[in-house]
C-alpha cells in the first residue's frame, strides 16, 4: 500500500495505554492503524491505482464496532524492535510486531467510522 520509507509507527487500539505489549501490531500507515483501534474481525484493503494520474486510492473498511485512540509508536531500532507480522496479508513491513515493550505517543481519539478513504501519489 505504500512506497515511503517506513520511519514513523502506529498503533490503533479500543483502549487507552501507556505502554505497547511484546507482540502487539503496528504499522507505518496510519490510516490502517485508525481502522485496527475498532477492533475489527474482519478488515479488507482496496487498492485502484490510476496510471494516468500516477494516483493510488486506497479504501479500507471493516467490521470494528468499537470508539478507538491512534499512538505513535517510539521505535528506536526498528531491525531489533520489531518481527514481520507472520499472518499479514499486506507488503513485507507494512504489518509487523513488537519484540518487547515500547512506549507511546498519544495522538487522538478516533471515533468510529467503518470506511477509510485516502490518495496517494505513487
Amino acid at each position: 500500500m505504500t512506497n515511503k520509507a517506513h520511519v514513523e509507527w502506529f498503533h490503533g487500539s479500543p483502549e487507552k495505554i501507556k505502554i505497547l505489549r511484546p507482540g502487539s501490531t503496528v504499522t507505518p500507515i496510519i490510516t490502517l492503524a485508525r481502522a485496527f483501534s475498532h477492533k475489527p474481525v474482519k478488515l479488507s484493503i482496496e487498492v485502484f491505482e490510476n496510471e494516468d494520474t500516477g494516483k493510488r486510492q486506497i479504501r479500507i473498511s471493516h467490521d470494528g464496532t468499537r470508539q478507538g485512540y491512534l499512538y505513535r509508536v517510539i521505535v528506536q531500532k526498528p531491525e531489533t524492535d520489531l518481527i514481520q507480522h507472520p499472518d499479514s496479508h499486506g507488503a513485507s513491513g507494512e504489518e509487523m510486531l513488537t519484540k518487547h515493550a515500547l512506549p507511546l505517543e498519544y495522538i487522538e481519539e478516533v471515533p468510529l467510522k467503518n470506511l477509510y478513504e485516502y490518495s496517494e501519489s505513487y
